[in-house]
This record gives structure tokens, C-alpha cells and sequence, in this order.
């Protein structure tokens, strides 16, 4: 088990690796956001497929509100995207480099999102056809 185990330095050096095609400040956003728990418990649930925001806070044990006040945070920060469907608000992980993070720090990549046919990297960017 012990081989398995990443240093916190490593672990840094690694994200940083991840995130160098992108400027110094971007990467200091999508750390800072990253750094708090709510907000990392929300893209975490997110990295697995997009969902209705009336959903999460029962996924990350918040209320309503303190998780609205963190998924604005996370869509100013260039990490999410929503989009409305009648009601509902639909949040999805927009800036695709934070899947690179969650990898170099131990994630599963069995639990990430799968590109299917319905929704390919183009679209999860937000780019045109």
C-alpha cells in the first residue's frame, strides 16, 4: 500500500504539470476554487456526468443555499457550465483540465465521466460544431 502513496510536493508538481498550457492566474483559480471542500465535494459528484442543482446539496451533505453560493464561484472560475431545462439548472464541468487534477491526485479513472456518442470533448468545452 505504501507504494501507492504520493507525496504532497509530488502530488503539486504533478498538477502543476496538468495545468501548464494554461496562464499562471487560471491556474491559481481552479486551485483556489479547488481548495475548499464544498467546492471540491461539487465538482468531485460533477466529474461523473452533469446534474441538477437541486440535487447536490444532498450529495454533498449542504444546504441549498451554501451550495448555490459555491456553484457560482465554480461557473466565475471557468470550472462549470450551466444550462437550463424548464426549471431546472443543469451544472456540468466546463474547463476539462480539472478531470487532469483529480487523476494526478489519485482519482479513479473508472469513476470519471465516459465520452459516449451524445457528448464528445468538443461539446463538453462548450466549442461550436
Amino acid at each position: 500500500m505504501k507504494g501507492n502513496r504520493i507525496t504532497f510536493s509530488k502530488a503539486l508538481y504533478i498538477i502543476i504539470s496538468a495545468l501548464t498550457d494554461m496562464s499562471s492566474e487560471h491556474n491559481l483559480k481552479i486551485l483556489k476554487a479547488l481548495s475548499e471542500e464544498s467546492r471540491y465535494r461539487i465538482v468531485e459528484v460533477l466529474l461523473k456526468g452533469e446534474l441538477c442543482a437541486c440535487k447536490l446539496p444532498v450529495l454533498i451533505g449542504r444546504t441549498q443555499s451554501n451550495t448555490s453560493m459555491h456553484l457560482t464561484k465554480l461557473t466565475d472560475s471557468g470550472i462549470l457550465k450551466s444550462r437550463r431545462e424548464g426549471k431546472m439548472i443543469i451544472y456540468s464541468i466546463k474547463d476539462l483540465r480539472v478531470y487532469d487534477v483529480f487523476i494526478s491526485l489519485g482519482y479513479p479513472k473508472r469513476k470519471l465521466l465516459k465520452s459516449c456518442c451524445c457528448m464528445d470533448k468538443k461539446k463538453m468545452r462548450g466549442e461550436q460544431e
